[in-house]
């Protein structure tokens, strides 16, 4: 099962913005979730996105367990889905962003702070701590999962033209525009990945070669993942611009997904389902 989320604008329709993609992929054997990217130009607060990520997760999670997608009781199918090792992640663009730091928030929670409170400011780890602290003491379902619960940690993720530092660079030009709003920036993001030893083993990125947005972000992940252990190539390059995954031919890039994550010892599952969601209620469509 792929959880997908897109970029800015277009992540908030993913299944028209990504229709071509979607459909290449569900006709390979994946079954797929779609997250919407709140569509919010002030939204810069990225932790707001990551923890909505984390809530949508265990929802995910809940309303399977239900038996509102398998309402067979005993189900394989509904096994194999609410067994955390069959869950794959895919981002575009800023929606890699928020991967990363969902899975910066799975890391074990004494780990997890000593990082966050060495890189950010105490006031702002002190609110973001609080938050997932009061997520864990608030279930949707006896079958919930405490926070604490890698919730990516551990799982493949494949990162499409990753922009995590909202630097937009002219043709690889040495002239860049910078968002110094977004929390965190581009610097606290590229501290804590780094700093983040334990996570980011099971990640791979889709780069393209007439991408000047996220060219500086694929520099940054490809050196840091080949630290890390990472199934070789870290980083797949693509003919392409930074919005590649939008347009009609997708073939060979669902291919590279495909491989990729096979690659990283998760195999296309073979019952398919696609649920488009929400990001903060969890409204699913069938």
């Amino acid at each position: 099962m792929i959880q997908f989320i897109g970029a800015f604008i277009f992540g908030s329709l993913p299944a028209c913005a990504y229709r071509p993609l979607v459909q290449e992929l569900y006709a390979r054997g994946f079954s797929l979730v779609l997250h919407r990217f709140p569509l919010n130009p002030l939204q810069f607060n990225h932790w707001d996105v990551a923890i909505g990520l984390l809530q949508q997760a265990r929802a995910i999670r809940d309303y399977i367990a239900a038996g509102h997608v398998f309402p067979v009781p005993d189900s394989p199918n509904r096994d194999f889905y609410l067994d955390p090792t069959n869950t794959l992640w895919l981002g575009h663009s800023l929606g890699c962003k928020f991967l990363l730091l969902l899975e910066i928030l799975s890391n074990e929670p004494n780990r997890r702070e000593a990082i966050l409170r060495g890189r950010l400011p105490a006031a702002e780890v002190d609110s973001l701590l609080s938050r997932l602290s009061g997520l864990s003491g608030s279930k949707t379902s006896s079958l919930s999962q405490e926070v604490d619960v890698p919730v990516i940690r551990n799982q493949p993720t494949i990162l499409m033209a990753p922009e995590i530092s909202n630097t937009f660079r002219i043709f690889r030009s040495r002239f860049q525009f910078s968002n110094q709003r977004a929390i965190p920036n581009k610097t606290q993001t590229e501290w804590l990945i780094d700093d983040s030893t334990e996570l980011f083993h099971l990640s791979r990125v889709i780069s393209f070669d007439w991408d000047g947005i996220a060219a500086d972000d694929v520099d940054f992940l490809g050196t840091i993942l080949s630290q890390r252990g990472t199934p070789t190539p870290v980083v797949e390059h693509l003919h392409g611009w930074h919005l590649e995954p939008l347009s009609a031919r997708v073939e060979d890039l669902a291919d590279k997904i495909d491989a990729g994550f096979q690659q990283l010892r998760i195999q296309p599952n073979s019952v398919k389902t696609m649920l488009d969601l929400h990001p903060i209620d969890a409204t699913t469509t069938l």
